[in-house]
């Protein structure tokens, strides 16, 4: 498969998107990057021509009052304003029904693109992205007592607060009780009807989410009562893995985060993702060779050559980099290109390659993929990681000024990153 705008090819074929083209029968076919890029684009302009018209239109209705231009620019910039404010009641709404029903609620994700900011309140992460369109709430089952009932209700929560607003607007929001009727509101009141109602609908209409490249709730509603047991274990197994990747990368707690895995292999000691994170917790440790085991474990020669299978390949490939065997570089070497060669658009598998081209000498190449990661990478502890191979690729060309300038990135970056210490040694080789 190649990608018709950047033209990155990949036989990973499933990860492709395919679409068509604007007033045409034909299709493109886009990477996910590129994918990702587009969608952000065509938001992101879309929004800002409605607020430019919005903008334009009061400006019109205060020269001119009546007229029907005004009237029709800002009623769009005002049901745009309502759509974007009933993301965070939608969202609250299924966070507020995973939690009276005893489920876990990582985080509620305001928006698309570069994150803004983000606050914790009430052990949950509510993070807040430039482009207001679409929103997620991250949660899972604690156990499997009355699975479905109780999934079925979380996922029905989030349209039934916009139901429960336009219900509120219309009943009490009128400019005279009198008047009683849908033409007694006033037009902010009934856009905001309308913006509601129609998010309420479009969430329980069943199909998949362009913007999020997900299911909706009414697709997640009708999947609801088709799970099957092993899916439900895979839900409660998740759970223990997204508490350790949580202690991990937002509270720095490495212990925590170790109790948390090691409580549901107890439960589950088969599952894929405890595993892995068991392995990844091992290199934060810098035990190599307990997570150069588990790795090994994971990786099985029926496995199909798909997301899951890259992620293994990419995760032995930078352990046997780490661990600077030579005997194990054809290894990490056959492993990373594989990765590479699928998924090149992901940060991390870029930054093993990166890696371990510069453990087997090709500085240059190395260094290169290891820039393209550290733009790319999605967490501070990745962009520190990656500054740290750029110092140690740096260090070992003889090129000390840009080293020591990659090495005090990565302290800025997260002072608790695992590989500085590594970095600095080389550092100090060049003296």
């Amino acid at each position: 498969m190649k990608c018709d705008v950047c033209g990155l090819e990949s036989h990973f074929e499933a990860a492709f998107i395919k679409e068509r083209k604007s007033f045409q029968s034909t299709q493109r076919t886009l990477c996910p990057t590129c994918w990702k890029r587009r969608r952000h684009s065509i938001e992101g302009w879309y929004q800002v021509a409605v607020l430019v018209g919005g903008i334009f239109g009061y400006f019109i209705l205060w020269l001119n009052p009546w007229s029907e231009l005004g009237r029709l620019l800002t009623t769009f910039f005002l049901i745009d304003v309502f759509l974007i404010l009933t993301i965070v009641p939608h969202e609250l709404g299924h966070a507020v029904a995973g939690r009276l029903l005893g489920w876990r609620v990582f985080a509620v994700v305001i928006g698309l693109g570069k994150q803004v900011f983000k606050f914790r309140l009430f052990g949950i992460i509510f993070s807040f992205h430039w482009l207001p369109v679409a929103g997620i709430t991250r949660l899972a089952p604690i156990d499997a007592r009355w699975f479905r009932v109780k999934r079925f209700f979380v996922f029905l929560a989030g349209p039934a607060v916009n139901a429960a607003i336009a219900a509120i607007i219309f009943l009490i929001w009128r400019d005279s009780w009198r008047d009683f009727g849908f033409m007694g509101l006033s037009r902010a009141a009934r856009l905001c009807f309308w913006a509601n109602l129609w998010v309420m609908m479009f969430n329980l209409w069943p199909h998949q989410s362009k913007s999020l490249n997900m299911a909706t709730d009414g697709k997640q509603l009708l999947k609801t009562f088709s799970k099957k047991p092993e899916d439900i274990e895979e839900l409660r197994a998740a759970r223990f893995a997204l508490e350790a990747a949580v202690r991990r990368d937002e509270y720095k707690d490495p212990a925590g985060a170790l109790d948390w895995c090691n409580q549901g292999l107890a439960l589950f000691p088969h599952n894929f993702h405890l595993l892995n994170m068991s392995g990844v917790l091992c290199l934060d440790q810098q035990d190599y060779s307990r997570a150069r085991e588990i790795f090994l474990r994971l990786l099985k020669p029926e496995m199909k050559p798909d997301g899951t299978r890259c992620v293994i390949l990419n995760n032995m490939a930078y352990t046997d980099a780490l661990i600077g065997d030579p005997e194990l570089l054809p290894e990490a070497d056959a492993y990373s290109r594989e990765a590479y060669t699928a998924a090149p658009w992901v940060p991390f598998i870029t930054g093993t390659r990166g890696t371990v081209l510069v453990a087997m000498g090709e500085i240059e190449a190395g260094i290169k993929l290891l820039k393209e990661a550290l733009e790319k990478a999605w967490t501070s502890r990745s962009k520190a990681e990656n500054a740290c191979h750029l110092a140690i690729a740096n260090a070992r060309s003889g090129n000390r000024d840009q080293a020591d300038k990659y090495l005090t990135l990565a302290r800025q970056l997260d002072s608790q990153c695992r590989l500085i210490e590594r970095a600095q040694t080389e550092f100090e080789k060049t003296k």
